[in-house]
């Protein structure tokens, strides 16, 4: 299917303008020594947990865009995914690799085949975003930086393990198929990762040859705010992780802002106590006692250093 309408394209574009930006913390967290437990003291953040509720303006966004995506997935066989921000993603991060801004062509593959045509050549000129989706590229550029140095610290060590914490739609264990070794571990939504599986499917079946070591843990992350749960438990009995042994990390982007406050502490206290060796941490820290913002000059990584320092851990890079 092919949509010409340059009133629908018009509208896309306004869709994906009003998509809003991530926060800017950021630190990848290697190993200092034995850790000393939960990351912080009692969490802050909306009291029942997740994110704050939505406003009219947004509910009628969110409208907006499950109309505009229903009819983008029209025609597609797969699940139509769901309309949340992992999907506004998505087409985002297609996007920017038609304009040359990032490099993911997997995002464009993942797009159902007929209306992908709208984030390429002269329409995606039509629907060029505004610098403030830097961020998508600069989390993007941070993380594969992270990565990248850490399958170079490991080399000829056998087994890589990478754990995606809130996964979404995450190309990356797409882009780095070529890579021998390496494993993959998605967290997310049962719905979310059904979707996801369709999609990896549909993508891998059209190129002969190429695979994909994933495995996947469907579950809400919201479930490890009870005592005595843990996602690295729960990744070890039912995908095989195995950080104890092998050479392990793990990625959070753009989802603890929608877990309660307990989640959060319980998570990181659980992911920072495990072998894992390295982290790379996008994503708002506020529920840990890390306040975003302040005035000029505030010292943000000092902020992340004194977090990570009591799970610990330190920080070996960061960004704001």
């Amino acid at each position: 299917m092919w949509i010409r309408r340059p009133l629908f394209l018009a509208v896309l574009s306004l869709l994906l303008l009003l998509l809003p930006p991530s926060a800017p913390f950021s630190a990848p967290l290697p190993p200092t020594g034995p850790p000393t437990g939960p990351p912080t003291g009692p969490p802050t953040g909306p009291p029942r947990g997740g994110p704050p509720r939505q406003s009219t303006t947004q509910k009628l966004l969110d409208i907006a865009f499950s109309s505009a995506f229903n009819a983008l997935y029209l025609f597609d066989r797969t699940p139509t995914p769901d309309s949340s921000k992992n999907l506004r993603v998505l087409w985002t991060r297609a996007l920017l690799n038609s304009q040359g801004r990032l490099d993911d062509d997997a995002a464009y593959h993942l797009l159902p085949r007929g209306s992908r045509r709208l984030v390429t050549g002269w329409r995606s000129r039509l629907l060029r975003l505004s610098d403030k989706f830097d961020w998508i590229v600069d989390r993007t550029e941070f993380i594969d930086g992270r990565l990248k140095s850490f399958l170079e610290s490991t080399e000829g060590k056998g087994e890589r393990q990478v754990v995606l914490l809130g996964s979404g739609y995450d190309t990356r264990p797409l882009r780095s198929a070529a890579l021998h070794n390496l494993t993959f571990f998605e967290v997310d939504l049962p719905a979310v990762i059904d979707t996801k599986m369709s999609l990896v499917n549909r993508y891998l079946s059209l190129r002969s040859g190429e695979t994909a070591d994933t495995r996947y843990l469907p579950v809400d992350l919201n479930k490890y705010a009870a005592p005595g749960t843990s996602v690295m438990a729960d990744l070890a009995a039912s995908c095989g992780l195995d950080a104890s042994s092998k050479p392990t990390m793990v990625v959070c982007e753009a989802v603890m802002f929608y877990l309660s406050p307990q989640a959060v502490a319980n998570i990181f206290g659980d992911v920072f106590k495990s072998d894992a060796e390295a982290f790379a941490v996008v994503d708002n820290l506020a529920k840990c006692g890390v306040a975003p913002g302040g005035p000029p000059g505030t010292d943000h990584r000092g902020r992340c250093e004194g977090w990570a320092e009591k799970g610990g851990r330190r920080v070996v890079e960061h960004r704001e």
